[in-house]
């Protein structure tokens, strides 16, 4: 498998240095100390699980956004209705990730005052991987689900015109001393997805996309371009376009998304974000205190327990274990923390970009060698 821990074209870079990168972009474009701190955060961990389709090839997007004034760089959010174990943020057209980590927070201090909880955001814009979120919830002693819609790139199944986002499902539980968290979209792959294998020089698959005549592609440059620009491209929904694999549990649990973070949130659907000059993004999450449902520990114990007993079950494949979600990401972010975080060539050339543009200091970069 080609990948980029398997290529030629990357360089390894220190985590703490793309951190530092990253805050010294955003706040030379806009951003506050803390916006640009987390959202760094963020990032940097996407890299750091492998999730590299939501890392730093992402932050041209929010260095633009800013300079422009298409993202608010004073956009604090601010609670717009409060019902005590519910609540409603306005992101103010400001960072995703700052807003949904305050959503966060405000969800763990309400479900540890009434059990459970859910926060709403409206008005919001890109917040990179839900389960950076979800985690943070539940090393709080939650368990979690965290959502977001985004610009519409996936067709329901039963037609070609994009209307949902990928929007991903996630959820978090604490397990024995560490944290079990799902993190994954509602399509059947996104188009970040699409970007990284594209940036590999790797092909995609059939049935992920189709074109704007309603048939099937794996033309990964024009599908991202079509995607992007909205020229009748689209992902399919988990299971596919058709029912015989499961392509409307998909489209539902896509639709299942729109409504909590859309009409719910009081923010926009998919279909109908990034327009009147903001991306009108809808956030979600959800708190239960453990507390609330007895003891914690063996509550922690027996999530770890069935954990355990999931990867000893006979696998397939001798060579292939049996995981449960994040496992793969837990052990690439340690062993990215400690070698480097291997960022491809062309990702770094964009960061030079982004660091002439702005007026920072470029990525301190090594060969994998070194």
């Amino acid at each position: 498998m080609t990948g980029a821990d398997g290529d030629q074209g990357w360089r390894l870079v220190d985590a703490a240095e793309l951190t530092r990168f990253t805050v010294d972009a955003l706040r030379a474009a806009g951003a506050s100390l803390d916006e640009a701190t987390v959202t760094a955060e963020v990032l940097v961990a996407a890299d750091l699980g492998g999730v590299e389709s939501h890392g730093l090839a992402r932050l041209r997007r929010y260095v633009e956004g800013l300079r422009s004034g298409a993202i608010n760089p004073h956009g604090l959010p601010e609670i717009v209705s409060d019902r005590g174990s519910v609540a409603v943020l306005d992101a103010r057209n400001g960072l995703g990730q700052p807003a949904l980590r305050t959503a966060v927070d405000l969800a763990v201090t309400r479900a540890r005052r009434f059990g459970s909880s859910a926060v709403m955001v409206r008005r919001s814009n890109h917040m990179g991987i839900a389960g950076w979120f979800a985690e943070r919830a539940a090393r709080a002693g939650m368990f979690a689900m965290v959502s977001t819609n985004a610009v519409p790139q996936v067709a329901p199944m039963g037609t070609n015109e994009p209307m949902f986002g990928t929007n991903p499902f996630c959820y978090a539980v604490p397990a024995g001393e560490g944290v079990l968290c799902f993190d994954g979209a509602t399509s059947t792959v996104s188009r970040g997805k699409l970007e990284q294998l594209d940036r590999l020089g790797e092909p995609m698959l059939p049935g992920w996309a189709l074109g704007p005549d309603g048939s099937a592609t794996t033309d990964i440059p024009a599908t991202v371009e079509g995607l992007i620009h909205r020229k009748g491209f689209a992902l399919l929904p988990l299971g596919g376009g058709d029912k015989d694999h499961g392509g409307h549990k998909g489209s539902a649990l896509s639709l299942f998304i729109e409504l909590l973070c859309g009409p719910l949130a009081g923010a926009q659907w998919s279909r109908h974000t990034y327009r009147n000059g903001e991306g009108g993004l809808g956030h979600f999450v959800f708190c239960l205190d453990l507390e609330a449902l007895g003891d914690p520990g063996s509550i922690r114990a027996g999530v770890e327990q069935l954990a355990h007993e999931v990867r000893g079950a006979d696998p397939v494949d001798a060579g292939t274990p049996v995981r449960v979600p994040g496992d793969r990401r837990g052990l690439l972010t340690a062993t990215r923390r400690a070698r480097g975080v291997p960022v491809l060539e062309s990702v770094l050339a964009d960061l030079g970009d982004i660091a002439r543009f702005v007026g920072v200091t470029p990525v301190r970069a090594r060969r994998a060698d070194m």
